[in-house]
């Protein structure tokens, strides 16, 4: 039988709440006083950070003054274990997903980067709080929260290739005329503050190898993804490499196709083919594939190789799914290393680049076609206050036929097909260019040139930024 709600009191469903174990109403007041004065010496044992949640369910307490409570424990009275036990503890304890969520919001970043890292905080807990931070919009507590505990400053001040393909700390600095080169395909950049006074460059896939002489075709650019609350962008380099030029004929065959790209896309935004290659004498050319442009044909026996086709493109619905997907793949790549497992489902990093081109045809009888370009890899920043920016994602050029022989007939490589540029700011966004054209057909001697890549695309928009 349910009392009527003149005989139901904060305290009596309290004292009800806490049956876990018999309490007492001294205790009961205790942890109420120690939540609102922010005091926790004013508790009457350490056990009692179990019923925390309690008082915020029967109002006796708010949000902000639970959220203070909690920094309080664990920044000045190392408590993060015990608190991170409770979190992991749901669904069994007081501690429930409802309640952490709600309180989330207003908690310290360096109090959830130590709860998080506390290893009395399991995987899949880890995860639900990043995840939340991420698909609620927290995008700066976020970034703040992974790099409490990072290195403090990372300063590259000569030319560097990353042995890593996540690098995060509270700050990173390119000096002036210093070249940063992914040594993966995809690089993530991550800090509360980023500056690029000179440049960063990434590699995508390889393009096709010729069968002898004829042109190699041109590697894709690779992926750059930079999150930041403050980002001075510099130069970010992502465009396809070059076709090669044939260099004469001494064997007979089409090379190989180029590699494949992979790219994350916001809805309305499509990857851009590449260039077909030039033709020899007839009907022989190379397929021009997503982003990566065909090598050119050689004759009237050797086709060119097809340009790279980005089959794995992913289609994501908005500018803050996107931007909270690549977080949500950081997020767990960062739990891996900083609570050392694994959660039961992982969101993978979200690698892309561009597609390698294919490579040019060759005849021995006397003809070798052009490889084609790479296609241009792709850039993703979110920048809370981006100051300014250059992004190089332009399609590799076409490589020309063999000049060496006057009656030879070859075709140009098709140019690699334009990048693609993401841009998404929170409050400002200054002065940021992106060139994102696709690559101009290489020149046929005697037969026809490759034709040029389709252009890439440029997307800078403002998305939800709720803390």
């Amino acid at each position: 039988m349910t009392p009527p709600p003149s005989q139901v009191s904060a305290t009596s469903v309290a004292q009800t709440v806490w049956s876990y174990s018999p309490r007492s109403l001294t205790d009961i007041q205790s942890l109420v006083s120690a939540i609102q004065n922010n005091n926790p010496s004013l508790l009457s044992s350490l056990s009692d950070i179990l019923y925390v949640p309690a008082p915020f369910y029967t109002s006796q307490v708010s949000a902000t003054q639970v959220a203070a409570f909690l920094d309080n424990l664990v920044l000045n009275y190392g408590l993060a274990g015990p608190a991170a036990a409770a979190i992991s503890a749901s669904p069994y304890g007081l501690w429930s997903t409802n309640f952490v969520t709600q309180v989330i919001p207003y908690l310290n970043a360096t109090s959830l980067n130590l709860l998080l890292s506390s290893g009395q905080m399991d995987a899949n807990h880890a995860q639900l709080i990043l995840y939340w931070l991420a698909q609620n919009y927290y995008y700066n507590k976020w970034v703040y929260t992974v790099t409490a505990n990072a290195t403090s400053s990372i300063t590259f001040s000569t030319n560097t290739v990353l042995n890593q393909n996540v690098l995060i700390a509270q700050n990173i600095t390119i000096a002036s005329g210093v070249t940063v080169t992914c040594g993966t395909r995809t690089c993530f950049l991550v800090a509360q503050s980023f500056n690029n006074y000179g440049t960063v460059v990434a590699h995508g896939a390889p393009g096709g190898v010729p069968p002898g002489r004829a042109g190699p075709g041109g590697t894709g650019g690779g992926g750059i993804v930079v999150v930041a609350v403050t980002a001075v962008l510099g130069t970010l380099n992502v465009s396809g490499s070059p076709g090669g030029n044939a260099a004469g004929y001494t064997a007979s065959g089409t090379g190989s196709g180029g590699s494949v790209g992979i790219f994350y896309v916001v809805s309305g935004v499509t990857v851009p083919l590449g260039g077909t290659g030039g033709l020899g004498t007839n009907g022989y050319i190379g397929a021009a594939g997503l982003n990566g442009g065909g090598g050119g044909a050689a004759e009237s026996y050797y086709y060119g190789a097809p340009g790279g086709n980005a089959t794995a493109v992913y289609l994501l619905s908005s500018p803050n799914t996107m931007a909270t997907y690549i977080l949500q793949g950081l997020s767990d790549w960062w739990i891996t290393g900083a609570v050392g497992r694994s959660p039961t489902y992982v969101t993978p990093l979200a690698y892309m680049y561009g597609s390698g081109g294919g490579a040019g045809a060759e005849y021995s009888g006397g003809a070798g076609g052009g490889g084609g370009g790479g296609g241009a890899g792709e850039v993703a920043v979110y920048g809370y206050n981006i100051v300014s920016g250059t992004v190089n994602a332009a399609g590799g050029n076409g490589g020309y036929s063999a000049s060496n022989c006057p009656t030879c007939y070859a075709g140009g490589g098709g140019g690699g097909g334009g990048g693609l540029v993401f841009i998404f700011y929170g409050a400002t966004s200054g002065s940021v260019t992106a060139n994102v054209a696709g690559g101009a057909g290489g020149i046929s001697y005697i037969g026809s040139n490759g034709a040029t890549g389709a252009n890439g695309t440029a997307y800078i928009a403002k998305v939800t930024v709720n803390g």
